[in-house]
């Protein structure tokens, strides 16, 4: 029984075999679909004459606009202050901040100005004017995106303003505590001598 059931098995997967391979071998034809054709063009007759363009001539002027008040003086500004230039970009920012209009880039001709004050690199800093023109910067352009860090300035000057008056009276008082205690030495050395046998 066992033979025959082997056969069985061997015959039924040599039958599937064979129904596979035929199935394979069976090319299936390709559908090819003709695009449609193109309607001929429809030509309309213009009875208009049709323009020639011609070049625009040589001679002509091409438009050039006069620089804006100041700009001259503001580019040498920009430059003298990116290369460390301070005094050199202070004369520039001035004299663009004396002809120049006010959306012509001001607020940070002002805050450029302000922060060339303040870094002198001779020890020549003006605290003083690099306050007053940040304060204008404040106040002439409220909205500008330059307010945040100039009111971070003023503010941290004003901190370490208070810093230094601090140290300062405590030099003094360093200083005044050593004149008192040099004095109740000299009264205490003068008592000795008063007492002494």
């Amino acid at each position: 029984m066992r033979h025959t059931s082997d056969m069985t098995k061997f015959l039924v997967v040599i039958f599937s075999c064979v129904i596979l391979a035929a199935g394979a071998c069976h090319k299936r034809r390709e559908v090819v679909v003709t695009p449609p054709q193109a309607p001929p063009p429809v030509i309309v007759r213009v009875d208009a004459p049709v323009p020639l363009y011609s070049p625009v001539p040589a001679y002509l002027p091409a438009v050039v606009f006069p620089p804006a008040p100041g700009a001259q003086e503001r580019e040498q500004a920009d430059r003298a202050f990116t290369a460390g230039s301070y005094d050199e970009a202070i004369q520039g920012y001035e004299k663009f901040l004396m002809v120049s209009a006010p959306e012509d880039g001001r607020g940070e001709a002002l805050f450029r100005l302000a922060l060339s004050y303040a870094l002198r690199s001779n020890r020549d800093s003006d605290w003083q004017r690099a306050r007053t023109t940040l304060k204008q910067l404040i106040d002439e352009y409220p909205n500008s995106s330059l307010k945040p860090p100039a009111v971070v300035i003023l503010t941290l000057r004003s901190q370490a303003d208070e810093l230094s008056g601090n140290i300062k009276a405590r030099e003094q008082a360093i200083k005044q505590l050593s004149t008192e205690l040099e004095r109740l030495k000299q009264i205490d050395a003068d008592r000795g001598r008063v007492f002494a046998p």
